[in-house]
């Protein structure tokens, strides 16, 4: 017989990745796969982030006791079960009902944070109250900084432990693949839109009764109106600030009183001592997978060097 990934519904059923991305292959519109799947550009960097991985490797030792395992690390003073932590996922309200929610509970129940995207479907208020668990608010440096202001407020009122703010996503990159399943912004193709209507169990989950998810962590940041998935793409993008740099990451440091960490800042040492002189808690060396960054280099690991411990990796 020929080898073939489980497509089905029971996740129980799923042995890895590769199972997992079948399901969601089948479960899925293809417009909504894509985005999930995709990166900017050509997707070097894309394929260069799934490299990284490849290539790590485990020296293994035989003839040690291994009864016992213990995968768990401390992370700002607290333990964490394991070297992980799920990332700030944009859109997952689009891809599961209050997929915010239910991806916090499962980093709750493996012991490990979670991080809520900017751009996530549900009050973040209600993802702390529902899911527990030690849980980090992702943001962007928009241009409106009145509305990240209110944003850090309500994350301390919530009991969030730190603010991850994203640096590689300035300017939108180029997602060309997604780009082709659209005649103009934010319309679908006619391909595109029967295959919406070859998944019912998509839109019974997603869109019924409401019709598309709204963004619920983005304040007044959109017009009224246009909170949906939908509406507020076009938005969002004109208000990414191109001229991020220190001075906004200073700005941020001295509004916020608990953890900040730096996402996607360079491998170089002086980022990494830039960050311990705004004292931030994290430099964080990765990026949202090429999503929106194209032709650059990135490490998945803090060099063996002075910036180690600059990086906050020590």
């Amino acid at each position: 017989m020929e080898r073939r990934l489980y497509a089905g519904r029971d996740v129980k059923r799923a042995h890895g990745i590769d199972d997992l991305r079948a399901m969601a292959r089948q479960r899925l519109p293809n417009f909504c796969f894509e985005y999930v799947e995709g990166g900017s550009e050509d997707e070097a960097t894309l394929r260069r982030n799934r490299d990284v991985f490849r290539e790590l490797a485990f020296l293994p030792r035989t003839l040690v006791n291994v009864e016992k395992r213990n995968q768990s690390v401390t992370l700002f003073g607290e333990r964490s079960a394991a070297p992980f932590m799920i990332g700030p996922t944009g859109y997952s309200g689009l891809m599961f009902r209050e997929g915010d929610v239910k991806m916090a509970s499962a980093a709750a129940a493996a012991g490990i944070p979670f991080v809520l995207s900017n751009v996530s479907t549900v009050a973040l208020e209600d993802v702390v109250r529902r899911a527990g668990g030690r849980i980090w608010m992702q943001v962007y440096m928009y241009r409106t900084r009145e509305s990240l202001a209110k944003l850090a407020q309500r994350s301390e009122a919530a009991g969030i432990e730190a603010l991850v703010v994203t640096t590689d996503s300035a300017v939108f990159g180029k997602r060309e693949w997604d780009l082709r399943n659209y005649v103009e912004p934010l319309k679908l193709d006619w391909r595109n839109k029967f295959d919406v209507l070859r998944h019912p169990r998509w839109m019974a989950n997603v869109l019924w009764p409401s019709g598309m998810p709204r963004f619920a962590n983005l304040g007044d940041l959109l017009p009224p109106g246009q909170n949906s998935v939908k509406g507020a793409t076009i938005t969002l993008g004109q208000q990414l600030d191109p001229s991020l740099s220190w001075d906004d990451i200073r700005w941020l440091r001295d509004l916020w009183p608990h953890r900040l960490i730096v996402k996607a800042c360079s491998a170089r040492p002086m980022h990494s001592k830039r960050c311990v002189r705004v004292s931030t808690a994290l430099c964080c060396r990765i990026t949202a997978a090429g999503n929106s960054t194209e032709r650059s280099r990135r490490w998945m690991y803090c060099p063996r060097s002075s910036s180690r411990q600059a990086a906050g990796c020590a």
